[in-house]
């Protein structure tokens, strides 16, 4: 790359820099980038012929085996959906902690004669979304 495109060596780019605003790719991936996948997709029935070949042989690693079945069922049928735990405080109750917590501090500060962030429209948001007026 480096004969042909003197311009795109990382140290060529660290030395020029890119002005604020301005892609450092304006005009999207290389066109080797995709040749090389041209070249692999048209690779594809061979390829999974050969994981098959790797998941039916029971001479193989058995891990090899899983590796090759897993392969072929995330291209056949895409990858299983992920779970999530997720704890959902219907309550909000950190919401209206931090809500608490700012209120204190602004009344703190009054006390204090400090400068006030005002947070008015915070708790009016909150209050007008959970019910309370």
């Amino acid at each position: 790359m480096g004969a042909d495109h003197p311009h795109l060596e990382p140290e060529a780019c660290r030395k020029r820099g890119f002005q604020k605003g301005q892609s450092g790719n304006p005009k999207g991936r290389p066109p080797v980038i995709r040749e090389v996948k041209e070249l692999a997709r048209d690779k594809t029935e061979l390829a999974v012929e050969t994981l098959v070949q790797i998941m039916t042989n029971e001479k193989m690693n058995g891990s090899a085996r899983v590796q090759a079945a897993v392969a072929i069922l995330d291209r056949g049928w895409g990858r299983p959906k992920q779970s999530i735990d997720m704890k959902v405080d219907h309550e909000a109750t950190g919401l209206a902690a931090a809500i608490r917590a700012m209120t204190e501090a602004k009344q703190q500060a009054v006390a204090d004669q400090r400068p006030v962030i005002e947070i008015e429209s915070v708790v009016e948001v909150v209050a007008t979304a959970s019910g309370k007026d």
